[in-house]
């Protein structure tokens, strides 16, 4: 299921820049008004959620040293290949619509179904969050950028391991291939970590399953944390 939630408020709002742990915070807060053991189990460490989230979208936002002050209409986009998660999502938020990003204060405006492309073999895809793909050295893990072939590898196997530990089998094609158009570095903190990420667009082909768990689920590591969440790209329309 696919959301867009949008958000309003009247005055202007000071977020911390780095504000993807916030929001996440607000969608875990959210689903616990609901569903507390689906909270517990979406708390488990080193599992798949299955969940991910966009940046903040702010069509009068402004960057102001470390904090990006808004006013007016913002939202975000949700996405999951559990329905159940975006249910209780959508009623937590309902039943509680006035709420905080940090110390941000806003009331909830409008939450909208959105329909979902159907996936094909090879698809272009822009992201809406950015991507984080991981390695370790055995002492410590490493963030990857598309100029490292380890990158492509391990957000392949990424999705083979969504799509293992959703399904319950292996995909009938494990193979995918990544092209990337234009890619942009970027640097994130959550909590007192940063991380290295990219913005980009690429394209992908291979198994449509696997193409449409990273479509649901989000591409790469960390995805219930606000990282890999993507849209489809047909020239100049974006869904």
């Amino acid at each position: 299921m696919r959301l867009r939630i949008s958000l309003y408020s009247k005055n202007k709002q000071f977020l911390d820049i780095n504000y993807s742990y916030h929001l996440a915070s607000l969608i875990y807060r959210s689903i616990e008004r609901v569903d507390a053991s689906l909270s517990l189990e979406l708390h488990k460490p080193s599992t798949f959620k299955f969940f991910t989230f966009s940046k903040l979208m702010a069509p009068n936002r402004k960057i102001v040293g470390d904090k990006m002050v808004v006013e007016g209409e913002t939202y975000f986009f949700f996405s999951t290949m559990k329905d159940h998660i975006a249910v209780c999502l959508i009623e937590g938020l309902l039943e509680k619509p006035d709420v905080k990003i940090g110390n941000a204060e806003f009331t909830l405006s409008e939450i909208k179904v959105l329909e979902e492309r159907e996936i094909k073999e090879k698809e272009r895809f822009v992201t809406l969050s950015p991507i984080n793909v991981t390695t370790s050295n055995g002492k410590k893990i490493i963030d990857l950028y598309p100029d490292n072939p380890k990158f492509y590898e391990n957000l392949r196997n990424n999705l083979v391991k969504k799509y293992v530990a959703f399904y319950g089998r292996q995909p009938t094609n494990s193979e995918v291939n990544f092209r990337v158009i234009n890619a942009k570095a970027k640097r994130i903190r959550l909590k007192n970590t940063f991380h290295r990420c990219v913005e980009m667009v690429f394209e992908a082909e291979g198994d449509r399953e696997l193409l449409e768990v990273g479509y649901k689920a989000g591409f790469g590591e960390r995805n219930s944390m606000g990282f890999g969440m993507v849209k489809i790209l047909k020239g100049r329309d974006y869904s």
